[in-house]
Order: structure tokens, then sequence, then C-alpha cells
């Protein structure tokens, strides 16, 4: 759960590409998937479930402005984890700083 009594701090990170990644792999069963259309209400069910947005109404408002706009870049920069059955139980979304994120 976010913990939204810290105040907010805008940053970026950035990653020396000349050092290797670890490998690390999921549960078995569990598995990652890239966003595809539709994939926006599993978005505002996982973000608002974790405490980003009050409600889903908001969450849905943030996704309109801030990815609808993007589609293509909404492909390749969002995924998911899946688990066993299917359901899309975790989200990550590796956004470009030239892309500004508006507050709802």
């Amino acid at each position: 759960m976010i913990d939204k009594t810290i105040p907010y701090v805008k940053f970026q990170m950035e990653r020396n590409t000349s050092k290797k990644l670890p490998d690390r792999q999921l549960l078995v069963g569990y598995q990652f998937s890239f966003y595809t259309p539709g994939d926006e209400r599993d978005w505002q069910a996982i973000e608002t479930s974790v405490g980003e947005f009050d409600n889903l109404s908001e969450a849905q408002g943030y996704f309109q402005k801030n990815f609808v706009p993007y589609p293509d870049e909404l492909e390749k920069r969002m995924t998911f984890v899946t688990d066993p059955s299917g359901k899309k139980v975790a989200t990550c979304t590796a956004w470009l700083a030239s892309f500004p994120l508006i507050d709802v």
C-alpha cells in the first residue's frame, strides 16, 4: 500500500548499460505480458488496489490523460505480471521523462 503521507519527489532513473542485469525468474506459472488494448481496466484496478488512486474513476482519468495519447509507447513500456490463472496481478510502466505526466 502506498503511504501518501510521504511527500512526492519527482525523479528519473537511469541504468548503466555496460553492466549486465542479473537473470531473475518469476514463480512457476507467473509470466510477463505487455499492454494490449483493453488492459487499461486491469491497470486501473491494480493501481487503485495499492492506493495510487482513491477510486477507479480517478485511475481512469489519469490513464486517459497520460497514456492514451501514446498507444505505440504503451505496447512497449507497460507490462503486467499474470498469475497461473491468467489474471493480471501486478504492473510496471517504464515511461519516458519527455512524456509529461498530468495529475488528475
